[in-house]
């Protein structure tokens, strides 16, 4: 079985996309799975090709014109044996998936992951390019219950399914050195503060300005440090300039340097108003760090008020205030606890092995369904 794999988002490129992927096809690769990654990057001038254990990967540039770009990388891909089409992620492969998969004769897989969905549902241009690749596909997986219903309730005759993204937790145990930094910064940064961390691409939907914006009317910033790793946006760096803030500012760095500084914080907050499943959410939750976010999508999937995290109503004010005064008003013991809980419910419920089975058994029935089994060479 000869899989074709489409996707704007795979390493070197950062991101939590990216490293969703990249950890999907590595494991399906392990299960004995051809896996032919299709990146379509703006890095390289020319097509990068590159021979892999169980499979290929080329890094297709877009060039001139989303046209001229799919056609290159279909008489690229055109002769090459394929049993099924995956689309993940990215304007490009959702264009170009439901095409290819019919050109081909073979199933098509599309991966509906966060923004996919949420900012091409409401996007005119795009729309229309969504429904096509929902329409022709075999199966949709989705990593939210409420992407799933949404995808149900627009279009019904889609088989939808609810696969949640996973975690190798024994890649996230820390070393010595590591808890060594950890408090050390804690020792030279916080003083009586405690720390919350925001990691990732912190853009607009993730709601940060909204988070500081809601804080900024209480008295609990007095009382708290922030630390943030990624992408700032203008308008977050601007309010962070602000006197009464306490803040930490880093660079994007790559998921296992971040490990050390998730070990600095006290816990991390995620108040996005829309997402997918925030890899953020696993690796904190993998550490047994606490967590408190808004209840949307997969934050919702994971985790429970006062039980494995702290959950506010996403864009109220006034509860996001609650959550964090319960955060710092909560015990060492009790915001431990939290931390055990969590890291309990990944274990159990979000680990790499369970997230590749259940791919499996979907490639499985992609490739059993009643369509032409592998497409040989012309």
């Amino acid at each position: 079985m000869s899989i074709l794999w489409l996707t704007e988002n795979y390493p070197p490129q950062r991101g939590g996309m990216a490293q969703s992927c990249d950890r999907i096809v590595d494991h399906l690769r392990k299960r004995g799975y051809t896996i032919n990654v299709l990146h379509f990057t703006h890095r390289d001038a020319n097509t990068q090709f590159t021979q892999q254990q169980h499979g290929w990967h080329a890094a297709f540039p877009f060039n001139e014109s989303e046209a001229h770009t799919l056609n290159l990388a279909w008489e690229f891909i055109r002769q090459k044996p394929i049993s099924a089409v995956v689309c993940f992620g990215g304007y490009l492969p959702v264009l170009a998936a439901p095409v290819f998969s019919k050109w081909l004769g073979v199933p098509l897989l599309t991966m509906i992951r966060g923004n996919d969905f949420d900012a091409a549902i409401f996007t005119p241009r795009k729309r229309d390019v969504l429904r096509d690749a929902l329409e022709a596909s075999r199966m949709v997986s989705v990593v939210a219950v409420d992407k799933a219903e949404k995808i149900r309730r627009l279009f019904p005759q889609v088989n939808v399914c609810y696969v949640p993204n996973g975690i190798d937790c024994e890649q996230w145990n820390p070393s010595p050195s590591e808890i060594s930094f950890a408090k050390s910064w804690r020792t030279e940064n916080l003083g009586h503060r405690l720390c919350v961390g925001l990691f990732g691409q912190l853009k607009a939907k993730k709601g940060i300005k909204f988070l500081f914006d809601a804080l900024r009317e209480s008295s609990l910033l007095e009382q708290l440090h922030f630390l943030l790793i990624g992408e700032l946006s203008e308008e977050v760096t601007a309010t962070l300039a602000a006197p009464e803030f306490s803040t930490s500012t880093f660079s994007f760095l790559d998921r296992f340097e971040l490990l050390r500084y998730y070990l600095c914080c006290d816990a991390v907050a995620i108040p996005s108003f829309y997402d997918g499943m925030p890899n953020v959410l696993l690796e904190a939750g993998a550490l047994s760090i606490p967590v408190i976010a808004s209840d949307v999508d997969g934050m919702k999937d994971v985790l429970r008020n006062n039980e494995n995290g702290i959950v506010f109503t996403l864009g109220d004010a006034s509860s996001c205030r609650k959550a964090f005064f319960d955060f710092v008003n909560a015990s060492s013991d009790q915001r431990q606890q939290l931390g055990i809980a969590l890291q309990c419910t990944i274990q159990e419920n979000y680990h790499v092995q369970l997230e590749t089975k259940r791919y499996e058994a979907l490639l499985q029935n992609l490739l059993d369904s009643d369509h032409t089994a592998v497409r040989l060479h012309a």
